[in-house]
């Protein structure tokens, strides 16, 4: 029975490897060219991923510089704004001090219709005049106290500030407060970047109000205004003309600064 079966298992095997050998290819499915085409087509994606991923990054770093060159320009604001409050602090003191003055300054105004009166023809002009004095100061006082807080870190309303100080000079031009007016509309436009105006207003103290406490605080600002222009000489000049008439005032130590950063730079 073994020998006999022995031919058989045999023919039984030579068939099965003839039939199994054709079917193999057809099990993988692929053939070795395929497969590599899907590899090659695999690391294509890859390549793609790669490059997409590389080019995420390379736009992270565009917009990492982007916020960079903001977050300086926002320095840069933020210690221009640190400059005028810091200005703005230092005067405040002068400005109180300026304020008390002011509050016994009517004095001298009103002498005039007394000495008018005296001389008889004078007193209807000059009686003409201190009838809105009286009648006026608390008005004038609360005038320029609303337009002066528009001005206040809280507010910040500084094209409002810069009206209510027009609006304060043309009502007020005698005050005693006027030079202070035209002094802060001077800082409301400096603070919202308007130069020419700004200029235009600090340079008008200097020339109509001379003998003003503010006169030191409006050539440094023009200093200011001069150097962001370009011109360094006029810079210097204003800066010098503080340092040398107004020594002890604050403006003084800023406008060293200023100087220094002047002759610092080429």
């Amino acid at each position: 029975m073994r020998k006999r079966s022995t031919p058989l298992l045999l023919g039984l095997a030579m068939s099965l490897a003839t039939s199994v050998a054709p079917a193999a290819p057809p099990q993988s499915g692929l053939t070795i060219e395929q497969r590599l085409q899907r590899l090659e087509r695999r690391a294509a994606r890859v390549t793609d991923l790669t490059l997409a991923v590389d080019a995420l990054r390379e736009e992270n770093r565009r917009l990492q510089g982007e916020i960079d060159r903001l977050r300086h320009r926002l320095n840069q604001v933020e210690r221009k704004q640190r400059d005028i409050y810091l200005d703005v602090d230092q005067r405040l003191s002068a400005l109180q001090a300026a304020g008390r003055p002011p509050a016994a300054a009517p004095a001298p105004v009103a002498p005039p219709p007394v000495a008018a009166a005296g001389e008889g023809a004078a007193a209807p002009k000059d009686e003409s005049k201190p009838p809105p004095a009286p009648v006026d100061e608390g008005r004038m006082q609360s005038d320029y106290q609303a337009a002066y807080a528009l001005l206040s870190p809280q507010q910040r309303r500084y094209d409002e500030a810069a009206k209510a100080f027009r609006a304060f000079l043309e009502k007020y031009p005698e005050s005693p407060l006027a030079a202070n007016a035209q002094y802060w509309l001077g800082e409301a436009y400096y603070v919202s970047q308007k130069n020419a105006e700004a200029l235009a207003a600090f340079e008008a103290l200097v020339e109509k109000y001379p003998d003003s406490a503010k006169v030191p605080g409006a050539l440094y600002k023009i200093g200011r205004i001069k150097a962001a222009e370009g011109d360094k000489a006029a810079a210097r000049q204003a800066y010098q003309r503080v340092l040398k008439a107004y020594p002890s005032s604050p403006a003084a130590n800023l406008a060293r600064k200023q100087l220094e950063q002047l002759s610092a730079r080429p």
